[in-house]
């Protein structure tokens, strides 16, 4: 296996197209438009077994806000792994490759999962305890995200109370 870190203006077209295929079969369909574009515009760990692109993460810029103060962090999105190749370490590896990744440019990276909690915490990743928010231009609005919310502090002066809440500017698709 090889892994490949690489940001998203160096990621050809037939990638692109491998990428979206990985995420539409590991997702079984719940993949969509929005999630993809929300993959794009930062930098991606892509594991390759030979020809075939079998996993991926990537992180990207996002403004978050703790309490009351503004931050820029990383904010992972589109994990996944292919099925077949699921329990081998592969996962495990690419989002290592990308904990590395994420450490050269962000003091902070947060993610949004659901049955994988337990994943990300084998990696350093706690679990959110405050109350998540996402502000739109209609307001700041609980959103009831916070139970799926996880952060990695690579600086934990920065967000040194998990109990404090967070709040993400909105976007199309899934605010989180």
């Amino acid at each position: 296996m090889e892994l490949v870190a690489v940001g998203s203006t160096d990621l050809d077209r037939a990638t692109r197209g491998r990428l979206r295929a990985l995420w539409d079969f590991a997702f079984d369909g719940r993949f969509g438009d929005d999630d993809e574009s929300h993959a794009y515009g930062g930098v991606h760990v892509v594991a390759w077994s030979g020809p075939d692109l079998v996993a991926h993460a990537s992180a990207v810029p996002r403004r978050i806000r703790f309490d009351r103060t503004w931050h820029g962090v990383g904010y992972v999105e589109a994990v996944a792994t292919h099925p077949d190749h699921q329990g081998r370490g592969v996962g495990r590896a690419t989002m290592q490759r990308l904990q590395v990744e994420i450490a050269a440019r962000w003091p902070v990276a947060m993610l949004s999962t659901g049955a994988a909690t337990g994943f990300y915490e084998r990696l350093g990743w706690e679990r959110w305890r405050g109350t998540s928010y996402t502000r739109s231009p209609a307001g700041t609005v609980a959103d009831g995200e916070h139970d799926g919310l996880m952060i990695l502090r690579l600086d934990p002066a920065l967000v040194p109370d998990l109990g404090v809440d967070v709040t993400c500017e909105d976007r199309p698709g899934d605010a989180w």
